[in-house]
């Protein structure tokens, strides 16, 4: 489905939603991250990008860019829903207002300026880039192309198959961890305004959208609408206004190239062919060039996706109560491409005062073998001493993962994460905070790293 069409139907139902909610005030609660240093991911981005540490700021870490455009968005739904209570206005005159304020920032982010989720999503491609040494830049910044050249990515499949593979698939990584960041604030914080489209519609972009090429092709040809789409058309399109290697795009479609890497480890990133200008490797693998098991392994990631959209809480249904017990619930289930197949994980989300807690259950896939982990985290647990707060947000992960990341392996290898952050509330509004994560070799969502890593973060948050 192009997104231009799903673009007139998100419109369309977003109406019928938003007047349900409009009428129920308050839940105004507003959290803001500010990750200033992110080591050791700013060390590899300065070292990529030059000009001294502060260069890193030029391609930042998963977590800085994530944090900018949850940021972003949810400072445009706390002063769309604070507007919407302070006018006095007909009530009608008061949801036109809100519903439309919210498509126009949802859409102006999405299509026409940076530091939404697509420009974030670009940035989580770049700190894979980075985090192996190599240069790029973000078209979002009104510039054509990604500056990176050919010789840098033959480098990185000789010497890092399976951080090829996460390179395409880092984009759709953080679109869904976007959603989920989202989601998790409005189930915690009870939030009682739009956010959901917006987590809605990352979902459609990363989780579907970019899988939904190979779906899309296979619907269009078994209903007789090839035509329509013609994606390899499209790509052979790109490459004929093309120019030089450093003002080319990454990729063509991010699912086809992913999963083209994918099965093929061991094949040199220059024997996909030559640029049809002469000049470079053909970046962008067409549907064409995909062997029978490599598409059939595609639509599947289609249909799989769809698994994104089960959560209530993109409909409007914040919580539920666990019984009598005073905790309420929700649920989530995502679908993420990784290096060395997929994690379909099953979130469990429970609040009662003062324990905010989430449960994953994780299910890793490579080609045919299974490898489970199990996930658990504490988000802002008060911890008080001598009248002075900390709020505790610890995080496990246990479990298994393909040996190597490697995607047609039966062996596994242990998969463990562990971390903790403490926010200081040194103030009412203001907390600075630290957070430490260190974990086993193995992917593991919103880390750039594939191998064993330790990292450090301080920032502030603010909240109000």
């Amino acid at each position: 489905m192009p997104k231009r069409c799903f673009a007139y139907i998100f419109l369309f139902f977003l109406p019928a939603f938003a007047f349900s909610q409009a009428a129920d005030s308050g839940g105004c609660t507003l959290r803001l991250d500010f990750p200033l240093f992110d080591l050791p991911s700013q060390v590899a981005a300065a070292h990529a990008m030059g000009h001294g540490f502060f260069g890193s700021y030029a391609s930042l870490s998963m977590s800085q860019s994530l944090a900018v455009s949850v940021d972003l968005y949810s400072a445009m739904h706390f002063g769309l829903r604070k507007l919407y209570d302070r006018l006095t206005i007909a009530p009608l005159y008061k949801n036109i207002i809100y519903i439309g304020g919210t498509a126009a920032g949802i859409f102006s982010f999405a299509y026409l300026l940076p530091f939404g989720y697509p420009w974030m999503h670009t940035e989580y491609h770049r700190s894979v880039l980075s985090s192996f040494g190599y240069k790029s830049v973000n078209p979002w910044y009104w510039f054509n192309g990604w500056g990176i050249q050919d010789g840098d990515l033959i480098q990185l499949k000789a010497d890092h198959p399976s951080g090829t593979v996460r390179l395409y698939a880092a984009g759709i990584e953080g679109y869904i961890l976007f959603a989920d960041q989202m989601l998790r604030n409005k189930f915690f914080y009870n939030l009682k305004n739009l956010s959901a489209f917006t987590a809605f519609f990352s979902l459609y972009f990363g989780a579907f959208g970019n899988t939904e090429t190979g779906l899309a092709d296979k619907l269009a040809k078994d209903y007789g609408l090839a035509s329509l789409l013609n994606i390899d058309k499209r790509i052979e399109n790109i490459y004929k206004n093309e120019s030089g290697q450093y003002s080319r795009g990454l990729f063509g479609a991010a699912s086809v190239n992913w999963v083209y890497d994918l099965f093929r480890p061991n094949e040199p990133y220059a024997a996909r062919g030559p640029h049809p200008s002469g000049d470079g490797a053909a970046r962008y693998i067409t549907l064409a060039q995909l062997s029978d098991d490599e598409y059939a392994y595609l639509v599947k990631q289609g249909w799989l996706s769809f698994f994104n959209f089960v959560s209530p809480l993109l409909y409007g249904f914040n919580s539920f109560p666990l019984g009598n017990t005073g905790y309420d619930w929700n649920i989530a289930f995502y679908h993420y491409l990784t290096s060395f197949g997929t994690d379909s994980p099953v979130q469990a989300l429970l609040k009662k005062a003062p324990f905010n807690m989430v449960f994953t259950w994780h299910n890793f896939m490579n080609y045919t073998n299974y490898y489970p982990a199990l996930e658990a985290e504490l988000r802002d647990f008060p911890l008080t001493i001598g009248g002075f707060t900390t709020y505790l947000s610890p995080r496990i992960l246990i479990g298994i993962q393909p040996k190597d990341q490697v995607f047609k392996t039966g062996e596994a290898e242990f998969l463990g994460l562990t971390g903790l952050r403490a926010d200081f509330a040194v103030s009412r509004h203001f907390l600075p905070y630290v957070e430490v994560t260190a974990k086993t070799d193995g992917w593991a969502a919103g880390n750039e790293y594939l191998e064993q890593n330790i990292s450090f973060r301080l920032g502030l948050s603010a909240r109000f």
